[in-house]
């Protein structure tokens, strides 16, 4: 009996590839874009890539998101469900109120400057940052507090 091979194209290898390709760029093209808003680059039409992804950072969906990070944070130092990933427990312990006020200032109907946003997306997203590194504990107050600052929207 012979055994024919199942055609699955959407499962190809190049295309699977090629996918996985595609979203390492766009991720890489993310964190470009957001090191330059941190920055203070002012997203302009002649910057689409800009201007993108300073519409996505300031997104009620992507504001929800970033909310839900700070508060699941929140909520592991008194109950974590796991210990294997190693968020910066001590220096998170000591800012709490700050990331409440991040997580309610996020979840607040009032608009934020993509600055801001970037900056909390970078430290909540950032494996190497001041939330995961115990070497950068000393930095994780100021970041938090220059985010805060830096949400409210500018005139």
């Amino acid at each position: 009996m012979a055994v024919r091979a199942l055609h699955l194209p959407h499962l190809h290898p190049g295309g699977l590839v090629g996918a996985v390709r595609a979203r390492r760029e766009a991720s890489r093209r993310r964190a470009v874009a957001d090191e330059w808003l941190v920055w203070g680059a002012r997203p302009q039409p002649a910057s689409p890539l800009l201007a993108a992804r300073a519409a996505e950072l300031t997104s009620a969906k992507m504001r929800r998101q970033l909310a839900a990070l700070a508060r699941q944070i929140i909520a592991e130092q008194s109950n974590p469900r796991c210990r294997a990933y190693a968020f910066n427990r001590p220096a998170i312990r000591q800012h709490l109120d700050l990331f409440i006020a991040l997580a309610e200032r996020l979840e607040s109907p009032e608009p934020v400057c993509v600055q801001g946003a970037a900056r909390a997306a970078r430290l909540l997203n950032d494996g190497g940052g001041p939330l995961y590194d115990p070497r950068r504990a000393g930095e994780l107050g100021p970041t938090l507090a220059q985010a805060l600052r830096e949400l409210d929207v500018r005139q």
